[in-house]
C-alpha cells in the first residue's frame, strides 16, 4: 500500500512538473549592439547586456560581432547595455543604450532579433556620490520624517572642478511609477531622438563659483538645512559651515521644507532657484527621483530659464525645460522597490540603468567603488577598509560589489574612485543608512 501511495505521489509530481515546464516556454533573443556612425570604436566581445522583466532579469555578453544571445520566457523587458572605452588623450567614452517595454512572445522558430543603438557620452569630473530623499522613521513611530533631503557631489577626477554654472534638476514625471506621457507607441521616450531631457518645475544653481579639488566633495541640503537630529534622532544634522543648501525664499515659501537654514551655513552657500511652473516647494520625489546635474553651456542659468524656446509644457502643472543631453554631467534614475510600474525617464546617454529605492527607512542611493581604479592609486590599497556592511540585499535592494567601505576608507586616508559608467544599475546601490548619519 505504501508503494502504491509513493507511486501515485511521484506521478502527480511528475505531471505537475511537466505542466509547469509547458506553462513557461522560452524564446531565443539576439541583441545586436550598434555603435554610432563615425565612432572610433566598433563591436567587441565581452560587453554585458541585460534583459530585465517584470519579475526576473537575464544577463549575457556579446560575441566578437557585438551580439548577445538570450533564452527567455514570455514577458515585457527593458534591455540595456553599457560599454566603456578609452580613446586618444586618455578620454573616456561611454556607449550606452536602453530599450524599454519590449514584448517577447513565444511561437516563432527563428530567434527574435533586437538592435540597441548605442549613444556616445564622456565621463564627468563631477559625479553624484549620494542622493538621500526618502526620510527616516520618527522617534514616536508615527511615520517618516521626509524633510531632511540631501545630495553629495564628488570630484572623481584628478583636476580641480569648477561648479559656477552647475545646476541641479529632477525629471518629470517626478515618480518613476507614475503614468509617463512622454512614451510613444514605439515604447521609447519621445525626447530621446531630439537629444534632451525634461527638468521639471525648477532648477537650482550656485551663487558663486565653487571649486572642488580631486577626491573632495560638497554636501548640499535639499530641504531643512538645520540640525534635524534635535527633533528626530535618526535624521541628519546640517549644522555645518562647509555645507550648501537649496534656499531661495523669493521663489519657494513652503515653511516645512525651507525653514531658515542653520546660522552656521553662510548665505553665499544658499543655492538660487529658477522656477517656471507652480509650487511653493521644489518637487523632488521621495520614492523614485530622476535626479541629474547639468551645465547649460552657452547660457547662464538664468538666461537658460528665460529662453522660451527651451520650454516644454505637458499641461498647466507639468512644465519643464529642455536640457540638452550633452549638458548633463551626471544623473541617477531611481525605481521604487517592489513596484512593477516603474519606467525609465533618463535617456541612455545620461543613465542606461536604474537603482531601486525604498523611502521612509533612512536609506540612501550611494555610488559603488571602482575597485580596480581605487587600488591602482599608489599607497592606497593599505588604507582601504573592507567588509562593507551597509548593503540592502536582505530587503530586495543592492550592495556595493567591491566590498569596500568607501566612507571608512576615506576616514582612513584613502582616495576613492567611484564607478561611472552612466548606468545606475552598475554604478549605485541602495544603502541602508545615509552616510551623513555616520
Amino acid at each position: 500500500m505504501k508503494k502504491l501511495f509513493y507511486l501515485v505521489c511521484c506521478t502527480i509530481i511528475l505531471c505537475y512538473s511537466c505542466k509547469k515546464d509547458n506553462d513557461y516556454p522560452t524564446t531565443t533573443v539576439t541583441v545586436q549592439l550598434a555603435y554610432p556612425a563615425g565612432s572610433e570604436f566598433t563591436a567587441k566581445a565581452g560587453v554585458a547586456v541585460k534583459m530585465t522583466g517584470r519579475s526576473t532579469s537575464f544577463d549575457a555578453v556579446t560575441d566578437a560581432a557585438g551580439k548577445a544571445t538570450f533564452v527567455v520566457p514570455t514577458d515585457v523587458y527593458d534591455i540595456s547595455a553599457t560599454d566603456t572605452r578609452t580613446g586618444g588623450s586618455a578620454r573616456v567614452y561611454i556607449y550606452s543604450a536602453v530599450k524599454s517595454g519590449v514584448t517577447i512572445s513565444t511561437g516563432g522558430t527563428d530567434p527574435e532579433a533586437i538592435t540597441l543603438e548605442l549613444q556616445e557620452s564622456e565621463t564627468s569630473q563631477i559625479i553624484i556620490k549620494e542622493l538621500y530623499v526618502g526620510g527616516v522613521p520618527k522617534d514616536d513611530g508615527s511615520g517618516p520624517f521626509q524633510y531632511d533631503r540631501y545630495t553629495i557631489l564628488y570630484n572623481n577626477s584628478n583636476t580641480a572642478a569648477h561648479l559656477g554654472n552647475l545646476c541641479l534638476a529632477t525629471t518629470i514625471p517626478y515618480n518613476a511609477q507614475a503614468s509617463n506621457p512622454y512614451y510613444g507607441t514605439d515604447g521609447r521616450l519621445t525626447y530621446e531622438s531630439e537629444g534632451w531631457i525634461p527638468a521639471g518645475q525648477a532648477f537650482w544653481y550656485f551663487r558663486e563659483d565653487v571649486v572642488i579639488q580631486p577626491g573632495q566633495q560638497i554636501v548640499i541640503a535639499l530641504a531643512n538645512a538645520v540640525n534635524n537630529t534635535l527633533v528626530h534622532s535618526k535624521s541628519i544634522n546640517f549644522n555645518n559651515p562647509a555645507y550648501y543648501c537649496t534656499f531661495d525664499n523669493t521663489k519657494f515659501t513652503h515653511a516645512a521644507t525651507y525653514p531658515a537654514p542653520s546660522a552656521s551655513i553662510p548665505s553665499s552657500h544658499y543655492l538660487k532657484a529658477e522656477t517656471y511652473a507652480p509650487g511653493s516647494a521644489w518637487t523632488l520625489s521621495n520614492t523614485s527621483p530622476g535626479f541629474f546635474i547639468f551645465d547649460p553651456q552657452g547660457y547662464t542659468p538664468s538666461a537658460f530659464a528665460a529662453d522660451l524656446s527651451k520650454t516644454d509644457q505637458l499641461n498647466s502643472a507639468l512644465i519643464s525645460k529642455k536640457v540638452n543631453v550633452k549638458w548633463v554631467l551626471d544623473g541617477v534614475d531611481a525605481f521604487l522597490l517592489n513596484n512593477t510600474g516603474n519606467k525609465k525617464r533618463l535617456t541612455a546617454t545620461v543613465d542606461a540603468g536604474y537603482v531601486y529605492h525604498l523611502n521612509g527607512q533612512g536609506y540612501s542611493i550611494y555610488r559603488n567603488v571602482d575597485a580596480a581604479a581605487t587600488k591602482a592609486i599608489e599607497g592606497n590599497e593599505a588604507k582601504l577598509v573592507y567588509n562593507y556592511a551597509y548593503g540592502t540585499t536582505a530587503v530586495g535592494g543592492t550592495t556595493d560589489p567591491s566590498g569596500i567601505d568607501a566612507e571608512a576608507s576615506i576616514k582612513n586616508g584613502a582616495r576613492i574612485i567611484y564607478k561611472d559608467t552612466n548606468n545606475s544599475t552598475n554604478d549605485f546601490h541602495l544603502r541602508s543608512q545615509a552616510s551623513l548619519r555616520n
